[in-house]
């Protein structure tokens, strides 16, 4: 046999393994998916221990656990705007055993900051949402602003004296406050805080006039009374508040902020869809648990599941919706 028959027989050969292991690849992927759960899974949360996002991680993941059938386990991953996190789970293996907790900043970072290594919509493939929760307008007790109304003639007369706190460009509070703004025509002073608890202590204390507080947060304040409490972002009244009314009620589009914050689970892109089906079934099955309600809305959250596709169609949304709203507030992306 010449040499080139012979790389003839040889390249033959090695693609006849190719293709074998191709098959036997495909196979193993689809019996593994049929078994899955067979192991544990990590559930990355982009943010610190402690938080109400952690929090919020951490129950849902006991339950998700129990309908699952295996340990589903929060590992924190902090740092670098939440991109730390996203690199590490849009590049694990699509298998379902890496998962990402997300918020609104999930679709709103990648406005702010122009060397993203991922794509939220294309690099991701959504699970389903998790839960929400309002945020809430509290108001230095040093003001004479017992309604949302006084707030607004004072911002509007004093304008950048009156000084708005928020934990970072593209933080919740701050997209809550950047509405607010726009849906009110007043112009106050942005003040950026490393965390809102340092911004809460200063509006308490006077130094800032107000911040938007996460429910559970606003609703501790509210019973101390170091504060006042104005209005809420979302549709329909805090149950722990019942005199603070919407900012609808009070004729104040909140946009963006229709059903208050949302958080949710992502997988990364190439996951089998029967292994997010079985993911988002047992998502499903933790608003089930009146235990696991009860805790979450002792911290001002509720559990808020639907399908994936739903899921996808909110963040799809939500990026189109706040990538317009930065720009028209002057946020450009910057190198983080």
């Amino acid at each position: 046999m010449n040499m080139m028959r012979r790389r003839d027989v040889l390249r033959q050969a090695i693609g006849g393994l190719s293709a074998a292991l191709t098959v036997s690849n495909a196979a193993y992927a689809a019996v593994d998916a049929e078994r899955f759960p067979s192991r544990y899974i990590t559930l990355i949360v982009p943010w610190g221990a402690g938080g109400p996002p952690d929090s919020i991680a951490r129950i849902v993941a006991a339950r998700l656990s129990e309908a699952l059938g295996n340990p589903v386990i929060v590992d924190n991953r902090p740092g670098a705007s939440t991109s730390i996190a996203a690199t590490a789970v849009a590049r694990a293996s699509p298998d379902g055993y890496t998962l990402m907790q997300v918020d609104m900043s999930f679709v709103v970072t990648p406005h702010i900051f122009s060397n993203m290594r991922v794509d939220p919509l294309k690099d991701f493939k959504p699970v389903g949402q998790s839960a929400k929760s309002q945020f809430v307008l509290i108001v230095s007790p040093a003001l004479s602003t017992p309604s949302v109304a006084d707030f607004l003639k004072l911002a509007k007369t004093k304008q950048e004296a009156v000084m708005i706190g928020h934990s970072g460009i593209g933080s919740t509070p701050h997209l809550a406050a950047i509405t607010f703004m726009k849906a009110t025509g007043i112009n106050p002073l942005l003040v950026s805080y490393r965390t809102i608890a340092q911004a809460t202590d200063d509006v308490m204390a006077g130094q800032i006039a107000a911040i938007f507080s996460a429910e559970g947060m606003a609703i501790g304040l509210a019973k101390s009374g170091n504060v006042q409490v104005l209005g809420v972002t979302g549709a329909k009244r805090v149950v722990e508040l019942p005199d603070v009314p919407t900012f609808n009620e009070n004729g104040i589009q909140m946009t963006g902020f229709e059903n208050g914050s949302w958080y949710g689970i992502v997988a990364p892109a190439k996951t089998p869809d029967d292994v997010i089906a079985k993911l988002n079934t047992a998502l499903n099955k933790v608003t089930e648990a009146n235990e696991v309600n009860g805790r979450l809305a002792a911290s001002g959250v509720e559990l808020s599941v639907g399908t994936p596709q739903e899921f996808e169609a909110l963040l799809a949304a939500q990026y189109t919706y706040w990538g317009k709203t930065l720009r028209a507030a002057g946020v450009t992306p910057q190198e983080k």
